[in-house]
């Protein structure tokens, strides 16, 4: 049986990477009462002649998510998720209902507590979000960054959750209160273009050459790296072998300047190839149990002469301004399709 390492979705209870829980909470409602008492729906922009959209309204739009997707977690129900996330957010959430059906285990509910936010100036289609997580039933209070989008329907929905290590905690609530970018303007192509190169390799334990791009991290170069090397040694030891390539890189919308470089999104496409190794049998085969496939909704065992996963993995970036030494906030990842060949 193969198994490999994978990092959990945000909301899962057992999310690896504790963190210091803030004061104050914040009360998540679906709806709110305006004047006269008519509801009024946190995710529509206001009404023309409103005040810009800043903290309060994307306060409400975190309130509003977090009472309707909190609920669609925890009953497992995979459209109501569709109505609160895009991707890649929402590769995870599925695959995390996935593993919650699997284990017969229902995710826990969560809240975001004492959030800070990163808005651009005017009417913007994205900002920037970060809070601590109340999980019921859970001990720990872990630190998330989150971005949200608006769509040509009007609609706020998360596109991006990562949570992020201890030690970048400070980071993190940095961004309280400061214009967001967006467009994609807040890195040149040149530097993105190096970045995703470099953290893409680093991810598989290798690197482009330009390591000092990005700094040294216990979670990219020890657990996420390291999970890589195990799976590589589990095929092994089965005649098989694996290899791993980045497809595509994208940058979220939304990004912000704060006192030490600028924090972002990376999103990495990659495939995993798996083959049979020179001498050994005739096919790969994945066990009903690997991650991968309990991710990618399989019941049964694929085997194949070749087998293809594809995969979605998301970064937190801290960009310093000469780009050397960008630092990873934290990540996640999770196979989207698995295919025999």
């Amino acid at each position: 049986m193969l198994r490999r390492r994978s990092v959990r979705n945000p909301r899962t209870l057992a999310a690896p990477v504790p963190a210091i829980p803030f004061a104050a909470a914040t009360v998540a409602l679906l709806v709110l009462t305006g004047c006269g008492g008519e509801p009024v729906d946190a995710a529509t922009p206001a009404p023309h002649g409103s005040a810009a959209f800043g903290r309060d309204r994307a306060a409400l739009v975190l309130t509003a998510f977090d009472q309707a997707d909190s609920a669609a977690s925890v009953a497992g129900d995979v459209e109501a998720l569709r109505t609160q996330e895009v991707s890649p957010s929402l590769d995870l959430s599925i695959a995390a209902v996935r593993r919650a059906e699997y284990n017969q285990r229902p995710q826990p509910s969560f809240q975001h507590i004492n959030p800070a936010f990163a808005v651009p100036p005017g009417e913007p289609s994205c900002f920037l979000a970060t809070a601590t997580l109340r999980l019921t039933g859970s001990e720990l209070a872990p630190t998330d960054v989150s971005q949200f989008v608006r769509g040509a329907d009007g609609q706020w929905k998360l596109s991006h959750n990562v949570q992020v290590t201890q030690p970048s905690l400070v980071v993190a609530r940095s961004l309280d209160g400061r214009p967001a970018t967006a467009g994609g303007a807040a890195l040149d192509e040149t530097s993105r273009r190096a970045l995703a190169a470099e953290v893409f390799a680093r991810s598989i334990g290798s690197t482009t050459g330009n390591r000092s791009l990005v700094a040294s991290s216990p979670l990219l170069d020890g657990q996420f790296a390291g999970g890589w090397e195990v799976y590589g040694q589990q095929l092994a030891g089965v005649g098989g072998a694996v290899r791993r390539t980045m497809d595509r890189a994208e940058w979220s919308d939304c990004a912000v300047a704060v006192p030490t470089g600028t924090l972002t999104f990376l999103t990495i496409h990659a495939t995993d190839t798996l083959r049979p190794a020179p001498g050994g049998p005739a096919t790969v085969r994945l066990e009903p149990q690997s991650p991968d496939l309990i991710a990618t909704g399989h019941r049964t065992a694929v085997s194949g002469k070749s087998i293809r996963v594809t995969r979605v993995e998301t970064f937190a970036l801290l960009v310093p301004a000469q780009t050397v030494g960008t630092s990873v906030l934290g990540l996640n990842d999770t196979a989207l399709t698995v295919t025999a060949g």
